[in-house]
């Protein structure tokens, strides 16, 4: 009755279980901004992709389990000429229980710095509201920080980015068992809280085609080579009517208390981001490919997307 949820590319089968479509939106823009003088704009836009952990960050997107469901995320946003901005959005998907619906709502502030032609940096905060921590489709991510930096001026942009993100989730365990002639109802709520730290590496080329079908339109390509790293904390808690068996399990090694990973390189991914604008529109199709760099029991591919259509104003 005991167990523990899994998820993608564990080094040692204990492995920590990254999306909101305005994230996709915000990052093509600004590789605008050093050709277009920055503009305050409200932005309207919807997704549908197969991500739920995080908005920018792909290290935590790889390591998800497989939803096997689509994610529809519609979002509003407002970008500020000055760098700031605020959107918020909600994650729409079909549960196996409980039908079409929300699984959680995210409120991300930003900056981003505009109008810069040797730098690139931007940082984000996103708050996720998840409506049931025991569902399968809800992040483990409620608090998500992300910032990166790099250096616009030369063909191959190298980039550094670091993420921080606390969160929970839990997972109940119900037995009916007889004992002798009684029967117990026996139960087990267990608690996992989560940190996570990312440091990404990064090396990136922007390709831009203008004026393709009319005068007003662009399409811009900017894949880019990832090599991540990163550390977790995870503490376990139980909330039980056998507080006798699951202190036994703990002892005896059966239920941790607590499941830490060192810092170290973990995986090298391809991100491909793609964006096509004409008038107010935009069309961005956005994948991320995973390769795990240690010995797992899981599959150490792994593959996120998105496809997003936006509307400016």
């Amino acid at each position: 009755m005991f167990c523990i949820k899994s998820f993608a590319q564990t080094p040692d089968s204990s492995q920590y279980p990254s999306f909101d479509s305005a994230a996709v939106l915000k990052d093509l823009m600004a590789l605008l901004d050093s050709i277009k003088a920055p503009a305050s704009y409200f932005s309207l836009e919807a997704g549908v992709g197969n991500r739920l952990f995080s908005i920018s960050n792909n290290r935590l997107n790889a390591t998800q389990t497989s939803i096997k469901t689509l994610v529809y995320t519609p979002s509003v946003g407002y970008f500020h000429k000055s760098g700031l901005s605020l959107s918020a959005g909600v994650y729409l998907l079909h549960d196996k229980s409980k039908g079409f619906t929300a699984s959680q709502y995210s409120l991300t502030p930003a900056y981003d710095l505009l109008n810069n032609e040797h730098i690139g940096f931007s940082f984000s905060y996103t708050h996720l509201f998840v409506k049931d921590y025991f569902s399968p489709y809800a992040s483990p991510v409620q608090n998500d920080f992300y910032t990166t930096l790099s250096y616009k001026k030369s063909w191959i942009k190298p980039g550094i980015s670091v993420g921080y993100s606390t969160g929970k989730y839990k997972q109940l365990a119900v037995k009916d068992t007889m004992i002798g002639l009684i029967k117990y109802h026996l139960y087990d709520s267990t608690t996992f809280n989560l940190k996570s730290t990312s440091v990404m590496l990064s090396a990136s080329h922007d390709f831009e085609w203008k004026n393709i079908l009319s005068k007003e339109d662009d399409f811009l390509f900017a894949p880019s080579l990832i090599l991540n790293a990163g550390s977790y904390t995870i503490d376990v808690t139980h909330k039980t009517n056998v507080p006798n068996l699951v202190n036994f399990l703990i002892k005896r090694g059966r239920l941790p208390k607590l499941i830490t990973s060192k810092f170290q390189a973990e995986s090298a991914g391809l991100n491909l981001n793609c964006m096509y604008s004409t008038g107010n529109f935009s069309f961005s199709p956005q994948a991320y490919f995973d390769y795990y760099l240690h010995e797992t029991d899981s599959d150490k591919f792994t593959s996120t997307f998105n496809f997003s259509v936006s509307y400016i104003f």
